[in-house]
């Protein structure tokens, strides 16, 4: 019982660490909230999907999956990394819209057509 304890509170200073992250000022601070994020949050855990949804932002996530596309920018070396963005873009945007309320957004609905692309 101590070590579920224990583990789910490293999992919830792991997640507070990444949305210090993901609210920096700094791309590169975002991404690396992410990529982060990508590994310490489960698919089924609703309210830090939220969570993290809120720090990053729509527009960051926008920003993000445009310039994977190449049709955007990125305040670091964009062209290099297109194919990474896309792909964490893409991650990040189907784990988020496992959340009912956030797939439904009209930010969401907005971004189908940049997918379908």
């Amino acid at each position: 019982m101590a070590f579920v304890k224990e583990a789910q509170q490293d999992q919830n200073l792991n997640l507070e660490a990444c949305l210090k992250l993901l609210k920096g000022e700094r791309d590169e601070q975002r991404l690396a909230g992410l990529l982060l994020v990508t590994k310490f949050c489960k698919p089924e855990d609703h309210s830090s999907l939220r969570r993290v949804y809120d720090a990053v932002g729509s527009r960051f996530l926008d920003r993000l999956l445009r310039t994977g596309m190449g049709n955007g920018t990125i305040s670091s070396d964009g062209d290099n990394n297109r194919d990474a963005y896309l792909s964490l873009s893409v991650t990040v945007l189907a784990a988020l819209c496992r959340v009912p309320e956030i797939a439904s957004s009209e930010d969401m609905n907005s971004k189908i057509p940049l997918i379908l692309e």
